[in-house]
């Protein structure tokens, strides 16, 4: 058996590294000194608790949450492990609500006749999970943005439907809030139980005030802290428990300490490759365009290489980036009233954009990540962290200065209160690419698999097929690596099918894993990353863990099954296209 837990001297570094940068941030620091001043209770040492569920579900994503309902919906008793205190992922915490829906179309290049409309397709209400869909339905455009069909505030979905459908199997689920994954106990081929620390804000009116680099130390930390109370929940199960890795960050697979995929291979379905070289990472934000002069006490900050990116040569490019992800709106142009989501990318061909933030990869290297598992803090890089934080008030401020003429720069404010915290950022960055799984015999998911021959309507078929997904390969590069010459090519993407196989861990018989942490290759995972895909993954892997959890069944035995397995997915969610 196999247990992770001392500190090393680089965690130490990073603490008093972001405790020295949160004191230089003006906009923040405020509410962290009045927290400290304040007369408190500590709790000396944190509280310890056991629970026992059939499946155990690392959190954070949009998969996650789906995978939760369809696992408790299943008659498993399921804990879902939820860093914030918002379901959803990029629904909702991580700050990316207008939802990506496939919006392109296979055109033949000698006529120009469209001969697969993929977008149609893609947005068949047959063809789309249903939870989601019948949410979104209700939603509707309310921001009247361009990206999405469907952009609106994200409390609308959250507070309207996700938990009101948690809440329906409230008997079968336990989500732990504000609670992040610190060690995992493996004996074999099998996790046995999972330790997490659960945070309890000793301020809670205070809570999401410091930018997430600064305080995400405290939250992995089993020490009670000035702003928080901690408990210690060892989760465990029998012997037919299953573990489900849907965290953004690839959490399960770095603390079992097996194989996983990171970054770009150098060949596509090849094991090895660059993992420094990813996809940026962003911080979202809301903004508001007020009818006269309003106060905006967000910090003006610098960051290099900020612009209109792929943009640049347009001249409505400020109007089109403002109501591109809008949030609420009534004029086709920017109108008093406004909100706006920001997270606008950045174009290396003209060397700017917007809050994307290319200059560093957020995922810790191998290397890096197998030095903290012995006191894991999410395997994250918390200086790119921080760098993306300050390049999204930069945007902010630069969006703000550089408005059309008919707008006063402090008419425009940041909008805190839309993403839920008082930084005014959302709660967790929108990363695109992760750690990723390596299958049952090695199985991964190639971009091959998802575009199909010229005469396909789809991708590759699976005989093991339990998921279906439809986006283009969307690479948002980072501006300081060199990426091999098959990323950059242009593959058209047909509506794909997802096999049991990519949730799969060819080392481990009780995990699966869904969403960005599926075993698939970089260039799979920038079509796989949206949040349809994510739900359809996240819905198999909660019915085929309730379904190994009641079977006491492996991997293996799962695969010999998949047609049973795959009746009990199709309930829940399409398996195949319609047409």
């Amino acid at each position: 058996m196999r247990l992770a837990n001392a500190e090393t001297p680089r965690v130490l570094r990073y603490k008093l590294l972001h405790s020295v940068m949160s004191l230089l941030r003006s906009f923040f620091c405020c509410s962290a000194v009045l927290a400290l001043q304040c007369d408190v209770t500590v709790a000396q040492t944190a509280t310890k608790r056991e629970i026992t569920a059939d499946v155990v579900i690392a959190g954070g994503s949009t998969a996650a949450l789906a995978a939760a309902i369809a696992s408790a919906d299943s008659g498993a008793d399921t804990v879902l492990i939820e860093p914030t205190d918002w379901i959803g992922g990029q629904l909702t915490s991580s700050g990316v609500p207008p939802v990506d829906e496939a919006w392109h179309n296979i055109v033949e290049k000698q006529t120009g006749e469209v001969v697969l409309d993929v977008a149609k397709i893609a947005r068949d209400p047959r063809n789309m999970p249903p939870i989601l869909r019948d949410a979104l339905k209700q939603i509707g455009n309310p921001g009247r943005g361009w990206v999405s069909r469907f952009c609106y505030q994200p409390k609308s979905l959250l507070e309207n439907h996700l938990e009101p459908e948690v809440k329906r199997h409230s008997s079968r689920l336990v989500i732990l809030r504000e609670t992040v994954v610190k060690e995992l106990e493996i004996d074999g081929q099998r996790l046995l139980a999972l330790t997490a620390i659960r945070r309890t804000a000793n301020h809670p009116e205070r809570s999401y005030s410091a930018l997430p680099s600064t305080e995400i130390p405290d939250w992995y930390s089993r020490v009670p802290s000035e702003r928080f109370n901690k408990e210690i929940i060892r989760i465990s199960g029998g012997k037919s428990v299953v573990f489900v890795d849907a965290t953004e960050w690839g959490e399960l697979l770095a603390l079992s300490g097996s194989s996983y995929l990171q970054g770009v291979e150098l060949r596509e379905g090849e094991l090895d490759g660059n993992d420094r070289c990813g996809q940026s990472v962003v911080f979202g934000f809301a903004q508001r365009l007020h009818a006269a002069a309003s106060s905006d006490r967000a910090p003006e900050v610098q960051a290099v290489g900020l612009g209109l990116g792929k943009f640049a040569e347009r001249v409505d490019a400020w109007r089109k980036i403002w109501t591109y992800r809008r949030l609420l709106g009534n004029g086709s142009g920017p109108t008093a009233g406004d909100i706006t989501l920001q997270n606008w990318g950045y174009e290396p061909r003209v060397k700017n954009g917007g809050n994307d933030y290319p200059f560093g990869y957020i995922i810790l290297t191998r290397k890096d990540t197998a030095e903290t598992v012995n006191d894991w803090q999410g395997g994250v890089d918390l200086r790119v962290m921080a760098a993306a934080e300050n390049r999204a008030y930069a945007w902010r401020h630069w969006l703000k200065r550089n408005a059309p003429e008919e707008f006063a720069p402090e008419q425009i404010s940041l909008e805190y209160g839309v993403l839920g915290t008082s930084h005014g950022l959302s709660k967790l960055p929108y990363i695109r690419d992760t750690r990723r799984s390596i299958g049952l015999d090695g199985f991964i998911l190639t971009i091959n698999d998802l575009t199909g021959d010229a005469r396909s309507k789809t991708g590759k078929t699976f005989h093991d097929c339990i998921a279906i997904g439809s986006y283009p390969a969307d690479v948002h590069f980072l501006d300081n690596q060199i990426y091999p010459s098959h990323i950059k090519e242009h593959r058209e993407t047909r509506p794909f099918y997802i096999p049991f196989r990519a949730l799969t861990h060819r080392d481990f018989d009780n995990l699966l894993v869904a969403g960005k942490t599926m075993a698939q290759s970089f260039m799979a995972n920038s079509a796989t990353r949206v949040h349809p895909v994510e739900w359809s993954s996240g819905t198999a892997a909660g019915v085929i863990a309730a379904f190994m959890a009641s079977k006491n069944a492996t991997k293996s035995e799962v695969l010999r099954s998949i047609e049973q397995v795959q009746k009990l997915i199709k309930a829940k969610t399409p398996i195949d296209w319609s047409f």
